[in-house]
């Protein structure tokens, strides 16, 4: 929950004193969470279809339910598997690990076909040193693979770096015979691309084409140094294929924490003519109020060659925003740390959460390309001394043209003005990334979210599905049921819970490929189908997951392949029905009024049978009054049970849910006098007569065809006729 000292879009800064006073602080900070703690904000999104149902899904599935398939290594250690990337040219999905990279057969991670593992250790000297430094033998002091990345240029080729006992090492490597052959292997070129430590957060993303000289890039966000110094936004050297230089590395400044402040990155990414950093900070025009994280993004030029004089080597294309992903309100929760971010289209998703000292919560926000070019061609934010308040730059002060413009030829012929301003300015906008719908998609209370998957559009309406990865190892299946108004927001529904796991462990890498996920954690990396049909026996539950439609001639959920005529979500009309009214006018009555007869003394269970999914436990009535004595048991299922029946328990019993519906009604009918229970044995047994009868007809046609089939047969003798001797 962040304090606003500015109408900046929630950018921060400005607006109120330098010393901002104690009560200010303290009010803006509780009154959120006060009132999420009485209801006014309640953490399971306000767009979710169902009301009543809270953030847990109603269905959870275990690793046998998924049907998971598990690679693990060999070795006391554990494995640490935590960069993984989907080739699919070789059919191999790579896994990054302590000290291997291990290939992984994409579509059976279990099968031992083509499947193999190559160690790249660390020096012994570079392990030597790193634990005199006081760093831990494992996972600190080996060689941790963190990129790996095809370079389709040049055939089979690789660049591939790990954290070499933290002493960051590169590789340029080819594939050729199920082994990576080194071609060549260098400590400079993994600096500020691969991390020193393993657990930092750091990205790299491949760029092959709008670089200067046409030539592949790597981007990349991490640090430089030992004790992380010195953070940085890099593009390494760039040579040709005959070794010529076309231009030299680019970096943000040295020693500017107003650039990068102790960053934490997640995720880079090339779109049009920029390159796009995401990351979460120590935001600095907040610091004059405390220590309070920030999301951002960062979006460089590809052209960018860096200027001249103090800008030799700097970008000077650097341009910086927060990133807005709160609730709205008179007081608006905020969720200040992103975690995961994805692209699709040009639209970005990301994954937020809380701070984890405070109230944990996580949210899903997106953001339009158009929104961020907005913020970016806005005005910058500034402050004129470290005391000062931070306010917008005025335009006349900001250079022609202006930083974060890739329309400029040759960027180290850039003007003094530009020079001066961009070396002194914190090139930070006044105006943050608004989230799409001004609210988040999706938004969950007590849960740490730590890694996202995002599939579009997977039934051909529009839909969208997350799949969220806890710091515990459950996976949340989550549906963005879309909008008839591109303007309003998707309604979102925790669809299903996937446990893959037998004990709590955090997920550490996760990659949504085709209808197949895969998840890395420390111990081992699995693989699961993300179709998962079959587990929904009620109608919403089905058509809650856009992978399948509702078969009602037989009652059963079932995947939607071309030419199956099922009822999905795009069938149900939430805008001219309530959802159950919409449900029932395709799949007819949610539940069947029956008539039951039994024999006074015995007992008789109500069995609450509806077709969609109900929540909690259920009230039972009877003749429309509630039902309390110890006769009627209230079973797990929700069932009525009821013993020693008389003829007082004759009546009309409902079942009501907590949503006030009608989810079972029956019509019970007690036998007491001699005649009625003669009567009802009488039906029984001619209902028995009858069934003997047709087994009688049954048998007899069967006899009289095998008589037919088998009259010729040699066969036929041994086989005695039914009724025969």
């Amino acid at each position: 929950m962040a304090i606003q000292t500015t109408s900046g879009g929630g950018g921060g800064g400005g607006g109120v004193s330098t010393k901002c006073r104690w009560l200010l602080m303290t009010w803006t900070t509780f009154l959120p969470l006060l009132a999420l703690l009485l209801g006014r904000v309640t953490m399971c999104s306000s767009a979710s279809l169902p009301q009543h149902v809270g953030c847990e899904s109603p269905t959870k599935l275990d690793a046998r339910d998924l049907k998971v398939r598990t690679y693990q290594s060999n070795g006391s250690q554990p494995g640490y598997f935590r960069y993984m990337t989907v080739d699919t040219e070789s059919g191999y999905l790579f896994v990054g690990a302590m000290n291997t990279i291990h290939a992984l057969n994409l579509y059976n991670i279990e099968s031992a076909n083509r499947r193999f593992k190559q160690e790249f250790n660390a020096t012994p000297h570079s392990s030597y040193r790193c634990r005199i430094q006081g760093k831990k033998e494992y996972p600190d002091c080996q060689n941790n693979i963190r990129v790996l990345v095809r370079n389709s240029s040049v055939p089979n080729s690789f660049y591939m770096c790990g954290t070499g006992a933290y002493r960051p090492v590169a590789y340029q490597l080819r594939l050729e015979n199920r082994r990576f052959h080194v071609l060549v292997e260098d400590s400079e070129d993994a600096v500020g691309i691969c991390p020193y430590d393993p657990a930092d957060n750091t990205t790299a993303t491949l760029v092959e084409h709008g670089n200067p000289g046409g030539i592949p890039a790597l981007y990349a966000g991490g640090v430089t140094d030992f004790i992380k110094a010195d953070p940085l936004i890099l593009r390494p050297n760039l040579y040709h294929a005959n070794h010529s230089l076309e231009v030299r590395f680019v970096r943000t400044l040295r020693d500017r924490s107003k650039w990068l402040n102790e960053p934490q990155f997640v995720g880079s990414f090339d779109l049009d003519g920029h390159v796009y950093f995401f990351f979460r900070e120590v935001a600095l025009e907040y610091t004059n109020c405390g220590k309070k994280i920030y999301s951002r993004v960062v979006r460089v030029c590809k052209n960018d060659q860096g200027g001249r004089h103090i800008l030799r080597n700097v970008w000077t294309s650097f341009v910086k925003a927060r990133l807005n992903c709160s609730i709205p309100g008179e007081y608006p929760y905020y969720f200040d740390e992103i975690q995961d971010v994805s692209l699709i289209g040009d639209t970005f998703y990301g994954l937020f959460t809380t701070n984890i000292n405070g109230l944990t919560a996580s949210a899903i926000c997106a953001f339009s390309v158009n929104d961020m070019n907005k913020a970016f061609w806005g005005p910058f934010k500034g402050q004129e001394t470290k005391k000062s308040n931070w306010l917008p730059i005025p335009e006349d002060e900001v250079p022609d043209p202006r930083p974060g413009n890739c329309t400029v030829a040759d960027t180290q012929q850039l003007s003094t003005q530009a020079v001066n301003f961009i070396s002194r300015s914190e090139l930070l906008m006044d105006k943050a990334v608004d989230h799409q719908f001004s609210t988040p998609i999706f938004y969950q209370g007590n849960c740490l979210l730590q890694k996202m998957a995002v599939a579009k559009n997977v039934s051909g309406h529009g839909d969208l599905v997350f799949y969220a990865a806890s710091n515990t190892g459950l996976v949340y299946k989550i549906f963005a049921w879309p909008s008839r108004a591109p303007q309003d927001p998707p309604k979102s529904y925790v669809t299903t819970t996937y446990m893959p796991f037998n004990e709590a462990r955090p997920v550490w890498s996760m990659i949504l490929q085709s209808q197949t996920l895969y998840l890395g954690t420390d111990q081992s990396v699995v693989q699961l189908s993300v179709v998962t049909c079959e587990a929904y026996s009620k109608v919403d539950l089905c058509i809650y997951d856009p992978y399948c439609g509702w078969d009602a001639k037989a009652g059963q959920c079932l995947h939607t392949i071309k030419g199956r005529r099922l009822i999905t979500f795009a069938d149900i009309d939430l805008y001219n029905h309530d959802l159950e009214r919409a449900i029932q006018l395709k799949v007819g009555d949610l539940y069947k009024y029956e008539k039951v007869s039994k024999i006074s003394g015995s007992s008789v269970t109500l069995k609450v049978v509806y077709k969609l999914h109900v929540p909690g436990t259920v009230t039972w009535m009877k003749n429309n009054t509630f039902i309390a004595d110890d006769r009627h048991i209230l079973a797990q299922d929700n069932s009525l049970i009821i013993t020693d029946l008389r003829k007082a328990d004759e009546g009309v019993y409902e079942a009501i849910d907590e949503q006030k519906r009608t989810v079972a009604k029956y019509l019970l009918s007690i036998e007491t006098t001699k005649e009625q229970i003669e009567q009802r044995w009488m039906r029984k047994f001619d209902q028995w007569c009858d069934e003997f009868e047709r087994y009688q007809n049954d048998i007899r046609q069967w006899e009289q065809k095998c008589s037919t089939c088998c009259e010729d047969s040699p066969i036929s003798n041994m086989v005695p006729r039914i009724g025969g001797n």
